[in-house]
Formats: C-alpha cells, sequence, structure tokens
C-alpha cells in the first residue's frame, strides 16, 4: 500500500510536468470523486506526490532512525508544496491537504489529528501529516 495526498484548492492548478526534478508534482484526481470529495470544502482536487511518486507524509514527534530518511525528503517535499501554493493562495484564501492509504480514500477522518497552519508562518517540525487527516493550508 502507498501513502497518497489530495490537495483541495478553491483555484484551479496545472498539472506538473511528470519529466521535471520538481521536488513535488501535482496530477489529475483519479480516484472516485464522491469518496475523496466527503473529506473536503474545496471546488478542485488534485493528487500530490513527490519527484519519487510517493505520497507525503512524517509525524513531527517520531525519532524512529528507520523513518529518518523518508521523513526528511517527506517534509522537504511538503515545503516545496508550501512555497508553489504561495504563488496561487490569495491573503485570506485556503486549501485543503487529505492524506489517506490509496484505497481508503472512503474511510472516516481522523479528526483528532487534523491542523490549521499559516503559509506565512511554516514551523515544520510542528506539523505532522498522518493518515486519515486533513490540514488546512491558510494565507
Amino acid at each position: 500500500m502507498s501513502i497518497i495526498n489530495y490537495l483541495g484548492c478553491n483555484f484551479t492548478l496545472p498539472s506538473s510536468d511528470e519529466s521535471s526534478n520538481e521536488k513535488v508534482l501535482i496530477g489529475e484526481n483519479f480516484s472516485d470523486d464522491e469518496l475523496v470529495n466527503k473529506h473536503f470544502t474545496t471546488k478542485s482536487i488534485y493528487e500530490v506526490y513527490t519527484n519519487e511518486y510517493v505520497g507525503m507524509s512524517f509525524d513531527a514527534d517520531n525519532q524512529n532512525p528507520y523513518l529518518k530518511k523518508s521523513y526528511k525528503e517527506s517534509k522537504e517535499s511538503f515545503l516545496a508544496l508550501c512555497e508553489l501554493l504561495k504563488g496561487y493562495l490569495e491573503k485570506g484564501d485556503y486549501c485543503e491537504l487529505y492524506t489517506c492509504w490509496v484505497g481508503q480514500e472512503d474511510e472516516e477522518r481522523n479528526y483528532d489529528f487534523d491542523q490549521t497552519i499559516d503559509l506565512n508562518n511554516i514551523d515544520i517540525n510542528n506539523i505532522s501529516i498522518f493518515e486519515k487527516t486533513l490540514l488546512v493550508i491558510r494565507r
């Protein structure tokens, strides 16, 4: 199984050129819209993945040495996504990042770990992206 990230926006994002060497890529949402839409309040939903074609997931409190490299890469990719969003998100707007395992889009969200962050004041060491959670990114 693989982690997948969905990005919900109130604006249109261009799909990434998959041959680019960008740290994070934006693609079309290929999942069943009904399954994914239930987690979002936004109108456009995209799949977001790293240049390694995997999803982002990390726990700010996890110190597991076996996962340290993948967490570091996920954090770098998340920061690259935030930089990309700065070019699209207007002041007062927001987007939503939902993370789950592929095939579990229809399962209920874990509201206990939902978070909201300010795009202009990101402290990556205090952000965690867990499965079945929604991260609201505000500007």
